[in-house]
C-alpha cells in the first residue's frame, strides 16, 4: 500500500497542517477585544504621601547644624596642632 501523502505518517505534521488552515481561515479584521479593564476609574489620591514640608525643615536644619559644629570643631583643631608644631619649633 503506497502512501501519497506524507501528513499521513506523522500525527505532529497533520495537527500542523491543521492549525495552518485554521489560521488561513481566521479574519483578524472581526476581531474585538479589550486588552485590559479597570475595576475602578482612576482618581487623584486624598492625602499627600511622604514627610511633610515641617520634618524636612527641621531634618535639613540639624544636619546643617552639624555639618556646621563639625567644621568648626576641625578648624579650631587644625589651628591649635599648627599651634604647638610652632611652639615645639621654637623651643628646639
Amino acid at each position: 500500500k503506497a502512501v501519497t501523502d506524507v501528513a499521513e505518517l506523522n500525527g505532529e505534521l497533520r495537527n500542523r497542517q491543521y492549525l495552518v488552515e485554521q489560521l488561513t481561515k481566521a479574519n483578524i479584521n472581526d476581531v474585538n477585544f479589550t486588552p485590559f479593564k479597570y475595576q475602578l476609574s482612576p482618581s487623584l489620591p486624598v492625602k499627600k504621601d511622604g514627610p511633610g514640608k515641617a520634618i524636612i525643615v527641621i531634618l535639613s536644619a540639624l544636619i546643617g547644624g552639624m555639618v556646621a559644629c563639625g567644621s568648626v570643631l576641625l578648624r579650631y583643631a587644625m589651628a591649635s596642632r599648627k599651634q604647638d608644631a610652632m611652639i615645639a619649633d621654637h623651643l628646639v
